[in-house]
């Protein structure tokens, strides 16, 4: 997803996105460009990880990825698109503007 945003207001629409979603933020920082969340009720608990690059692309110009990996301690869902991770993308896409 691409976004005509700065940084700073990429990751906050992402602290945003989170709460609406019902994750829950565990680590990150708009200068590495990266946020994790969790959907587990407790930090180490079972649920599903959602992590979140940001990347400048362009001034004014911020590119999302997001992916997800389970917390159950089976290989199989790493890398790919969870149901977090779209919920986070559909709340994420109704607070900022898409380019093009």
């Amino acid at each position: 997803m691409t976004f005509q945003a700065k940084p700073p207001e990429v990751f906050s629409a992402l602290l945003e996105a989170a709460g609406r979603t019902g994750l829950q933020y565990l680590s990150g920082d708009v200068s590495t460009g990266t946020a994790v969340f969790t959907s587990g009720r407790f930090l180490l608990g079972f649920g599903e990880r959602v992590t979140a690059r940001m990347e400048q692309v362009a001034p004014g110009t911020v590119q999302v990825s997001l992916s997800s990996d389970s917390k159950f301690g089976v290989v199989g869902r790493s890398g790919r698109r969870g149901l977090g991770a779209d919920r986070l993308s559909d709340a994420l896409s109704g607070l900022l503007p898409h380019t093009g």
